[in-house]
Formats: structure tokens, C-alpha cells, sequence
């Protein structure tokens, strides 16, 4: 049987764009400086994909990374947020005008794409989608009054999936997303303008699913306030959370009091335990230690016989040197707690010197942070 003609043509390009890339890597060899610092991208023949090679100074240069976020391959503001391309007439309806209003979705399924939302969205349904969407939400308070607030709450017994969301909290939220659902799934946000990122919440009188089942991916979180909750400024924070997985998010922990911040990732266990998260493959920069993950139920110097943090580990993470000599202010992992069974660290190097930190914190003018 004779083969169509597209398909017979389309072979034909398979083979030529397969040569071409076979004879492009004989060539430029991996890990080659370049001319031009823009990605050279080839067309995958086989999977229909990009192959994309970033410069060399992705590697261990600071500055050109931090400049150069979505060419070095992290998520940044050219890669995250809404997508106009995928909403009719390549823009994003209005809806809302008042940043303190409340928008509640309370239909289970439903999907809220393509939207510049001014007001704040109260998810309390299961199997809620946003969607390349803009939300633009303030509390209208500042400091503790603000403790609890979220431009996306996903309320108890609610479960949401976020994609390409972009949140400004007008420096008048606690977070960008508060999660006390039964699951939580958010990809490609581009959060700021908050004193926390992300806040898993849960507490012992809780359905014991409160906050758990989280996944927080391809995000790019920065610009954040010591405004609003108590200023302790934080990427991810959890008083008690379980089944979770942070992976490839950028954390830039800038923020509008000197870049004064907590941390990227905290986990504690001040409601309940914290179990079973795997913090993988994240850019940080920031923080007063970058990294807790400790239990300190019922105290710090006495935590045994209250909650517990198990299970969490730390893989691949990439630490920089950008914004502090230590990573963070005083280092990346806080030297005073720990998780109740013990770190379990793996391949976490800092950028500028390709240093492993899995059993120590990093050094800075020849002496170790802490």
C-alpha cells in the first residue's frame, strides 16, 4: 500500500532534521561556549519536542543565571503566569473591580480560564481548575490581621489544580495560594507581593487530609512583603503537612525590607506532623537559613514525645550565592533543628562553586556558614 503523501514527506523531514542534529552535536559539543548566550534549539525528529541546550555560563555563573532564568532552563517570569495565546483574541477577560472583594466557586468541575481577576478567589468545591488567569487581591489589612488570607484559598474539603496563574498580593495577603483542602496541584505560578508563597494548613481538630497531597511545580516565587501575617517571609510554609512534593520552582527570596526574609522552604509541626515531602531539583536564593525542616514539637530544645517531621527529603537542589555569601543570610540548612528521624539530604550543591552541601552548610570568605 503506498503511503500518503504527507506521511511520505513527513518521514522524509524526520530523517533530514535527524542528520542535521546528529552533524549540529558533532559539532557543538556539550557543555561548548558559544558565540551568542541564546539557547540553541534543534527540533526533536523522533518525539516532536525542543532540544534545548542553554550557554555554559548557565552552569556556575550567578549573575547570568539569576539574569537568564527561563534560558538556564528555571522557571522565571518568560515561563510562567497566563498564556494569552491559549484565550480567545490572545487576551485575558476582566472580571471583578474591587482587590478585597471575594470571588466564591463553589461548583464541583468547575474551570476558570482566561480571566484578569481583580479580587480574591475562595476555592469550595472539589476538582476546581484555574487556569491562565491573572489575580490581583488584597486583604485590605496588614501585619497578624492579615494572618490566614490568600489570594486562592482552597477551603477545607476543596481540591484545586493551578496552572499558569499569576498572583499579586498587593502586599496585602498572607499568600499566594493558602491550601487547607483535601489536594492541591499548582503549576507554573508567577507569585508575589506576599509574606508567604505557599502555606499548607492543617491543624489536629482538621480533617486529617487538611493541607496534605500537595504539588507545587515550575513556579517562580520573589518579590515577596514583610507586610502582612507576622513578616516572617517564607517560599513554602507548613505547621503540619503531609504527601507533598516541591520540584523545579525557582525561589528568589527578595523582599521589600532589604531582601529580609526566613526562608524558601520551611516545614514544621507546630499543628500537627509533617511527613512524606520531597523538595527536588529548586533554585533558591535567600532566606535567613535557606532551609527548615525541623521538629520542634512541643519545644525546640525539647522535641521528643510531640508531632513529628519524617520522611522529608532534600534532592538535587541547586543553592546560590546571589543575594548572601552563605545562600541565606546566616547559611542554607538550619544548624539548631532537624527532621525527628534525621536529614535526609542528596545531591544539593551550591551554584557559583559546584560545592556539595548534603552534610554541611556552605563556606563563604573561607569560613563555614551557620
Amino acid at each position: 500500500m503506498t503511503n500518503p503523501p504527507g506521511r511520505s514527506l513527513s518521514s522524509r523531514l524526520r530523517r533530514v532534521a535527524t542528520a542535521l542534529v546528529a552533524v549540529a552535536l558533532l559539532i557543538l559539543p556539550l557543555g561548548q561556549s558559544t558565540a551568542s548566550p541564546s539557547p540553541v534549539t534543534f527540533a526533536s525528529a523522533s518525539a516532536g519536542a525542543a532540544v534545548q541546550r542553554v550557554p555554559a555560563a548557565c552552569a556556575r555563573n550567578g549573575n547570568y543565571v539569576w539574569s537568564h532564568l527561563v534560558a538556564c532552563g528555571w522557571p522565571g517570569p518568560g515561563n510562567t503566569g497566563p498564556r494569552l495565546t491559549r484565550c480567545a483574541h490572545d487576551r485575558l477577560a476582566k472580571r471583578g473591580t474591587t482587590p478585597t472583594a471575594v470571588i466564591h466557586v463553589r461548583r464541583a468541575g468547575a474551570v476558570i480560564a482566561c480571566q484578569d481577576i481583580t479580587g480574591c478567589l475562595s476555592i469550595e468545591a472539589p476538582n476546581v481548575t484555574v487556569r491562565d488567569v491573572r489575580v490581583t487581591c488584597t486583604s485590605g489589612r496588614t501585619g497578624e490581621a492579615a494572618n490566614g488570607s490568600g489570594a486562592i484559598k482552597v477551603q477545607t474539603g476543596a481540591s484545586a489544580a493551578i496552572q499558569r496563574v499569576r498572583v499579586d498580593g498587593m502586599r496585602g495577603v498572607h499568600s499566594c495560594v493558602w491550601h487547607m483542602g483535601t489536594r492541591l496541584s499548582v503549576t507554573r505560578l508567577n507569585c508575589l507581593r506576599v509574606n508567604d508563597g505557599i502555606f499548607s494548613w492543617g491543624t489536629s481538630g482538621d480533617p486529617s487530609s487538611a493541607g496534605n497531597h500537595f504539588t507545587i511545580a515550575e513556579s517562580y516565587f520573589h518579590g515577596f512583603t514583610t507586610r502582612t501575617a507576622n513578616g516572617h517571609v517564607d517560599g513554602y510554609q507548613t505547621e503540619g503537612a503531609s504527601y507533598g512534593r516541591i520540584h523545579h520552582n525557582t525561589y528568589l527570596m527578595t523582599s521589600d525590607s532589604g531582601n529580609d526574609s526566613n526562608s524558601a522552604i520551611a516545614i514544621w509541626n507546630g499543628n500537627k506532623s509533617s511527613h512524606d515531602i520531597t523538595v527536588s531539583n529548586n533554585l533558591i536564593s535567600g532566606g535567613g537559613f535557606a532551609v527548615y525542616a525541623e521538629d520542634y514539637s512541643p519545644s525546640e530544645a525539647n522535641p521528643a514525645g510531640g508531632y513529628s517531621v519524617t520522611n522529608v527529603r532534600f534532592t538535587g537542589n541547586v543553592f546560590s550565592k546571589h543575594l548572601y555569601g552563605c545562600v541565606g543570610f546566616w547559611g542554607v540548612w538550619y544548624p539548631r533543628g532537624r527532621p525527628s528521624d534525621g536529614w535526609r539530604r542528596s545531591g544539593n550543591t551550591v551554584l557559583e562553586t559546584a560545592a556539595n552541601i548534603d552534610h554541611r552548610n556552605p563556606s563563604s570568605n573561607g569560613h563555614v556558614c551557620s
